[in-house]
């Protein structure tokens, strides 16, 4: 498109005005950057489902998703689907330079709630997420996530163990575009479900899991009952868009309880929960079954909640921090777990020069983290992010200036490519001391106390037996393996 179209406008079929917009320019160096730090903070992004992802080529896609870590989510969604997306954010973090250049670098759109500023503006809203989904002239770059908008449908992130009620706006969003469509039932909604391991932790997983998408003529919405009941059409489609994220969300009643879904479809998995995806399908299929049976069965599932809490108890009498990821019954023999420390030896020079560079920003990013994040818990991970990437930064410039004026430029730019280097090699060092530690103390306890060990492990695969056997009625699949 060239400049001189700039600022015109053009009418869809339905009468719509949807802006043009300019060219932009290429993939600025803060998303880079930031999808960079997405991928080093979370060691992998599980996707399951992939083979549902609609084809870019087939129409509009609106992208619906739960909610639970802030402005992580976005990126995390970019990076599991491939592809570029334009996302709704609000419009408080626009106000102010940082803000923006952030929420501009993810083509973020804002939206205005009633609390915060004039929801009449969110007709430009509405004509934007137009612009983006029906973009097929190249009035929007295939960079700028056209054709592809992500929203998130419960309107505030949170780190609740069940999805809130969802707004409408992402039905009112969607019905729009294809009403600007000509109600060629194109626009295609896509939900995806996000659980991530341990999201405030470096290095941990998230699984994302892809829904079956579906258009508007599944629930017959077309041009004449849109307009002889708008309302209606937005209060089905919102409910078909619970329906289809409630099929790939994993929820539970409580916090407890949705820990230990995600304990059993670890147990009751092959290869021991490795497999992040795997395990997410299985907790959601072991929370659906879990549910049947508090309806059928209450007396059974409240005495299954009450073993696995006696389980829990029982290894944490025995020094066991985490009892729903221990690993003692599968740790290596001593000779193995020697063998494990070579990497360590050799890698330690380095992890200690990264630990001088770095270690007291680093150390102090948490804290304010969470100092920042106050109640919502669910934004520690991204203010950690954020304040890891202006503190370490800093921290690594400040090296640079220190070297080159004590050696010269060469000894600037050894500062400035060590720092980083040297800083992720610390930061895995210090998870494989951890790792390492955590299996001493399997080891220790085996050695020492081979049948308290050998207790553990036969009481826990005697709570999987129990949970699968209860479960099994209500539509629970028994562990692949058994079949």
């Amino acid at each position: 498109m060239s400049v001189a179209r700039k600022g015109m406008r053009r009418k869809s079929a339905a009468g719509y005005v949807l802006p043009v917009a300019a060219p932009r320019p290429p993939r600025s160096l803060l998303r880079t950057a930031f999808l960079g730090l997405v991928r080093l903070f979370y060691r992998e992004i599980a996707v399951s489902g992939g083979e549902r992802l609609p084809n870019p080529a087939e129409g509009p896609v609106v992208v619906v998703a739960n909610h639970p870590n802030g402005l992580l989510d976005p990126v995390v969604i970019r990076l599991a689907l491939g592809r570029p997306v334009a996302f709704l954010a609000k419009s408080t973090l626009f106000g102010n330079p940082l803000g923006r250049a952030a929420m501009g670098a993810f083509e973020a759109i804002p939206v205005y709630r009633a609390q915060e500023a004039d929801t009449a503006r969110n007709e430009e809203t509405f004509q934007r997420c137009r612009q983006v989904l029906l973009a097929s002239d190249g009035s929007v770059g295939p960079d700028d996530g056209a054709g592809w908008l992500a929203l998130f449908p419960e309107g505030t992130s949170h780190s609740d163990s069940q999805l809130k009620a969802l707004k409408t706006g992402a039905a009112r969003i969607a019905l729009s575009a294809e009403a600007a469509d000509g109600f060629r039932g194109r626009v295609r909604i896509l939900p995806l479900g996000l659980l991530y391991e341990d999201k405030g932790t470096f290095r941990s997983r998230v699984a994302v899991s892809v829904g079956e998408s579906f258009t508007m003529s599944a629930l017959e919405v077309d041009a004449a009952a849109l307009a002889a009941d708008e309302r209606a059409c937005v209060g089905r489609l919102t409910a078909r868009i619970g329906a289809a994220l409630s099929d790939c969300v994993l929820e539970a009643g409580d916090q407890q309880t949705w820990k230990a879904l995600q304990a059993v479809a670890a147990w009751t998995s092959p290869g021991g929960g490795r497999d992040l995806a795997a395990v997410e399908r299985r907790a959601r299929q072991l929370a659906a079954a879990w549910r049947q049976l508090l309806i059928d069965d209450p007396e059974q599932a409240g005495a299954l909640t009450e073993r696995f809490r006696r389980y829990v108890r029982m290894v944490e009498t025995f020094g066991i921090t985490d009892p729903l990821a221990w690993e003692g019954e599968t740790a290596p023999t001593p000779a193995g777990f020697l063998g494990s420390l070579a990497p360590l030896i050799l890698l330690a020079p380095l992890a200690l020069l990264g630990a001088v560079m770095g270690w007291a920003p680093y150390r102090a990013v948490r804290p304010l983290a969470v100092r920042l994040a106050g109640q919502h818990t669910d934004l520690i991970s991204t203010f950690k992010l954020l304040l890891g990437l202006l503190t370490l930064t800093s921290t690594y410039v400040a090296w640079a200036i220190v070297g080159a004026w004590l050696m010269g430029p060469s000894g600037g730019l050894a500062a400035l490519l060590l720092g980083p280097l040297s800083g992720f090699v610390s930061l895995r060092y210090g998870e494989r001391v951890e790792r390492r530690r955590e299996l001493l103390r399997s080891l220790w306890l085996r050695a020492t106390r081979a049948r308290v060990a050998a207790g553990v492990a036969e009481r826990r695969a005697e709570l999987n037996r129990e949970v699968e056997t209860a479960l099994s009625n209500q539509g629970f699949p028994e562990h692949p393996e058994k079949k």
